[in-house]
């Protein structure tokens, strides 16, 4: 199942050799390990630079946006099997 989504979640990120990668989320009040960054890449809304990772757990993959202007990231699209 393919989802879009536009939902604002809270993201544990590392910081660190000026990489961000994503670690956990929340979404729902529910946790989410993120055990793979499949893919980063960035986009533009306007003149505002944006950040994309795709990413999964066990069981699901996610496209998590990342605005650094304002520090919030966004769940826009969620694969899964149920």
């Amino acid at each position: 199942m393919h989802t879009f989504l536009d939902d604002p979640i809270e993201v544990l990120a590392s910081f660190e050799r000026k990489q961000v990668r994503p670690l956990r989320m929340k979404w729902q009040e529910k946790i989410y390990n993120i055990k793979q960054v499949n893919l980063i890449h960035t986009g533009r809304e306007g003149t505002k630079r944006l950040f994309y990772f795709s990413v999964s757990d066990d069981a699901n993959a996610f496209k998590l946006k990342l605005d650094p202007d304002i520090l919030e990231w966004r769940l826009v699209e969620l694969y899964s099997d149920g």
